[in-house]
C-alpha cells in the first residue's frame, strides 16, 4: 500500500471509512447484476423476465408495451456494469448515484406494473442505500472524483 494511500486511510472518520466501503460495495454488487446477466446469456435473461409481465406468471397482462420492456431490459445490464464501475471507483459518484436511484425508480414503475410486490420491496432498499450514498456524499474521501492534480 502506497504512503499516501495509508496516510489518507489513518486520517480517514468513521463515517468516511464506512462510505467508501459502502459505495465500493454497492458498486461490486451493481456490477455484478449487470456482468453476469451479460456474460451468461442477456437474450434468455430478457426472456425470462419478459415472461414476468404476461400470465401465467403475473396475475394480468401489464399495460407496459413489450417492445419497451424489452429495450429496456437489453440497455439495464450493460448500464449497471457502467454504474457499478463507477460508484466502485468513485468516479461522478454524487451523479452516479442520482442516476442508481432513477433506475430504480423505473424498476420499481415496472415492477408496479405487474404487483410484484415483494420484488418492489427489494428495489425499495436498493432506492435507500443510492439515496444513502446522495445524502452523505460529503463523506465521499476515498473516490476518484478526490483525486489530486498534479
Amino acid at each position: 500500500m502506497s504512503t499516501e494511500i495509508q496516510q489518507r486511510v489513518a486520517r480517514a472518520s468513521g463515517f468516511q471509512m464506512a462510505y467508501a466501503l459502502f459505495r465500493i460495495t454497492l458498486g461490486v454488487n451493481i456490477f455484478c447484476h449487470g456482468f453476469m446477466r451479460i456474460i451468461i446469456d442477456t437474450g434468455a435473461w430478457v426472456d425470462s423476465q419478459l415472461a414476468l409481465f404476461s400470465p401465467p406468471l403475473a396475475a394480468w397482462e401489464s399495460f407496459l408495451p413489450t417492445s419497451m420492456i424489452t429495450v429496456f431490459l437489453y440497455v439495464l445490464p450493460f448500464f449497471e456494469v457502467v454504474l457499478g464501475i463507477f460508484l466502485a471507483l468513485g468516479f461522478f459518484t454524487y451523479w452516479s448515484s442520482i442516476a442508481g436511484a432513477l433506475m430504480m425508480l423505473v424498476l420499481i414503475f415496472g415492477n408496479t406494473t405487474r404487483h410484484a410486490w415483494g420484488t418492489v420491496g427489494n428495489n425499495m432498499h436498493y432506492t435507500l442505500y443510492f439515496c444513502i450514498l446522495v445524502a452523505a456524499h460529503p463523506y465521499d474521501w476515498f473516490a476518484l472524483d478526490n483525486r489530486q492534480s498534479s
